[in-house]
């Protein structure tokens, strides 16, 4: 089956137009693996955002499509002035398996993070008049 992770990302850009125009500029492209990314993010905000969101999939570095998708974060920082991005992956073996990437923006911690948290399926009680 393979490791399973779960993998969020956001791409701030300095204004809509810039984030359209990157958009725009990954479709025509021409290369499969950058349009399955950009369609697999989502892009319709009011904020200069692109979002990404998945779980349960094998996020290995050796397959083209995760390789598109960070060489597509790479590209916004580097031809866009003022993008930024932030990218958390979680693996299968909880606190100890978080990776992190981009540029370290505050304002982009606010968008995605990590918890923690204990989750309980106790079985119900006996009714205290029932004895």
């Amino acid at each position: 089956m393979g490791y399973r992770s779960q993998v969020a990302y956001v791409i701030r850009f300095e204004t809509a137009e810039q984030r359209d125009s990157f958009v725009e500029l990954v479709k025509h492209r021409n290369d499969v693996h950058w349009t399955n990314a950009i369609n697999s993010c989502e892009t319709r905000y009011i904020e200069p955002l692109i979002t990404f969101e998945v779980d349960d999939v094998k996020w290995y570095e050796s397959f083209d499509d995760v390789r598109a998708h960070q060489a597509m974060l790479d590209w916004a920082v580097e031809n866009y002035k003022g993008a930024g991005y932030r990218l958390v992956q979680v693996g299968e073996d909880g606190a100890e398996d978080i990776s992190e990437g981009g540029d370290d923006a505050a304002d982009l911690y606010d968008y995605i993070y990590t918890s923690h948290s204990v989750n309980t399926e106790f079985p119900l009680l006996k009714s205290t008049t029932e004895e």
